[in-house]
C-alpha cells in the first residue's frame, strides 16, 4: 500500500520548495540567494526521493493487485467447471464425479478422479476392463490410483466331476 505520509510529505515539501522560489524574487544578496537555491535543492531532492518511494510502493501494489485478479478469476473459472460435473456413488464405496448431462455441450458423458478434482484438476478416469468380480476397472494415469465401478459379484465356477479314464495305479 502506499504510503500516505510519504505522499503528503512530498506535496509539502514541494510547496516549501516553492514558497523559497518565491522568496528568491525579493532577496537582493547573493548570498542568501545562493544559500536558499542550495536549500531548494535539497527539498527538491528529498521530493524526488520520496516521489521514488511512492512510484516503487505504487508499482508493488499494482503488481499484487495483478495477482490478486489472477488468483480471482482462476477460483471462478475453476467454479465454472467444477459446476458442470455431480459426485455420484458408483456402488462398494467408490465415488468419482460425473459430467451432468445438461452441462455436457456436446462433450462424452465421463468421470472424473475425486482425488485430482480435490486438487482443482480434471483428470479423466480411464476404462481399463471388467474384474473377475464383474466391476469396471478405471485408472487415473496423472496419480495412478484404481477405481472399482459397482458391487462386486460373487461368480461361482461349476464345478467338473471327471472320472478319470486312466489310474496311474494300474
Amino acid at each position: 500500500m502506499v504510503d500516505m505520509a510519504l505522499v503528503s510529505g512530498l506535496v509539502g515539501t514541494l510547496k516549501t520548495a516553492m514558497d523559497i522560489g518565491q522568496t528568491l524574487k525579493e532577496i537582493n544578496d547573493l548570498s542568501q540567494v545562493r544559500d536558499k537555491v542550495i536549500e531548494m535543492q535539497g527539498l527538491i531532492l528529498n521530493a524526488q526521493s520520496s516521489a521514488m518511494t511512492a512510484q516503487t510502493q505504487l508499482f508493488e501494489v499494482l503488481h499484487e493487485n495483478s495477482e490478486l485478479k489472477k488468483k480471482v478469476s482462476s477460483v471462478d473459472e475453476w467454479k465454472t467447471t467444477a459446476d458442470r460435473y455431480r459426485l455420484v456413488d458408483f456402488g462398494a464405496g467408490t465415488f468419482a464425479y460425473e459430467l451432468k448431462e445438461e452441462a455436457a455441450n456436446g462433450e462424452p458423458i465421463h468421470r472424473l478422479c475425486p482425488v485430482c478434482f480435490g486438487k482443482q484438476s480434471r483428470s479423466y478416469l480411464q476404462f481399463q476392463g471388467v474384474t473377475s468380480s464383474r466391476q469396471d476397472l478405471f485408472r487415473c494415469l496423472p496419480c495412478g490410483q484404481d477405481y472399482f465401478f459397482g458391487t462386486k459379484q460373487v461368480v461361482s465356477h461349476p464345478r467338473v466331476n471327471r472320472k478319470p479314464t486312466s489310474s496311474w495305479l494300474d
